[in-house]
């Protein structure tokens, strides 16, 4: 089995070192690419990936303890959309200083578990998420900065999800977004059974669990979001970073049983068919409106319906025989409050 993980390399080593003559180190880019480690060759001693594809983004680097650590990010639908889907099998951290060129500081390969990532069509995003750490080692302050057009701060994030679920339900699918608890009690060890095809052939994410999720459907597409709290923990259990969704619960696998649970916010995006009416999917379903949800209703006996949608409510429903009269009511209140003439 090949290698599998990411590593500082050589050059990036000695980028790191320059910290301590009060250097600022500068993320440059990230990239991501379909290319596998050369025989004979160490992720060390890269200096560039082996099949660049596309540039990523992340989240904001942060540093403490000495220890900095963020989450590298690859969506389709960056710069105009991913034309041909590709199998990413690497990807690269690029910085510098203000007196140094470009270098590859962090290099990681999937190994023998590449993840496969669909071409942008139909508004239909792709996610994939890798969190990382690197160990500085060093006592002095560190100062980063980063390339506004390559990363994306927390409050552009949120703003990316919200974008994402309008283009989802403006694609006429449905997003469901909820906080989930991941627990670390519960993952079972997938055994190998001879008698499946490709049995022999599994990878090292042999742990899974399933987490309950009642909105779950089979044809909905995951995107998770560990909580930064949570990144230690799914680094350490070794998180695989991709999801399958099942009817009323979502599929969990990692190298090893986690040790404490991972706090996670999931978003399930339901596909939707094109307004065209061509293209696969599902037709979205307006959901039913109750007293705490918006949703569609059907008009009624005694509501009618303009053509710019102005509801009005009317009698047309209701027959004379149907109402009472002057006569009926009056006969009524006298039963419940008669007259004194005709108390006992």
């Amino acid at each position: 089995m090949s290698y599998y993980g990411g590593t500082v390399t050589v050059a990036g080593r000695n980028l790191i070192t320059s910290l301590m003559a009060g250097k600022t180190i500068e993320f440059t880019r990230i990239m991501v690419g379909s290319g596998a480690m050369p025989e004979g060759v160490e992720p060390i001693d890269m200096v560039a990936l082996v099949a660049p594809v596309a540039e990523g983004v992340s989240s904001v680097p942060t540093v403490e303890n000495g220890v900095l650590s963020m989450v590298v990010e690859y969506r389709n639908d960056l710069n105009g959309g991913l034309q041909e889907g590709f199998w990413l099998r690497e990807f690269g951290v690029f910085a510098k200083t203000e007196d140094t060129e470009e270098i590859l500081l962090y290099y990681a390969t999937l190994g023998d578990s590449p993840q496969p990532v669909n071409a942008y069509k139909d508004n239909r995003i792709d996610i994939r998420r890798y969190p990382i750490s690197i160990a500085l080692e060093l006592d002095a302050d560190v100062q980063i900065t980063y390339n506004p057009g390559a990363f994306i701060t927390s409050a552009e994030a949120e703003e990316l999800v919200r974008t994402m679920v309008q283009e989802a339900i403006s694609g006429v699918g449905t997003a469901i977004i909820k906080d989930i608890t991941i627990p670390h009690t519960g993952w079972t060890w997938q055994e190998e059974n001879p008698d499946e095809q490709g049995a022999w052939d599994m990878d090292e994410y042999r742990y899974y669990v399933d987490v309950p999720v009642t909105e779950a459907a089979e044809t909905q597409f995951p995107n998770v979001a560990l909580h930064k709290a949570a990144l230690e923990t799914a680094k350490n259990a070794g998180l695989c970073p991709t999801v399958q969704t099942l009817a009323g619960a979502l599929r969990f696998w990692a190298k090893r049983s986690p040790d404490e649970d991972m706090e996670a916010t999931i978003a399930l995006v339901s596909p939707g068919a094109s307004s065209s009416g061509g293209g696969g999917g599902s037709t979205y379903v307006l959901p039913v409106a109750t007293a705490t949800r918006l949703g569609g209703v059907k008009i009624g006996k005694g509501i009618s319906v303009a053509a710019d949608g102005t509801i009005t409510a009317s009698t047309s429903g209701v027959s004379p025989d149907d109402m009472a009269s002057t006569e009926d009511t009056e006969s009524m209140l006298d039963e419940v409050f008669p007259s004194e003439d005709e108390n006992p």
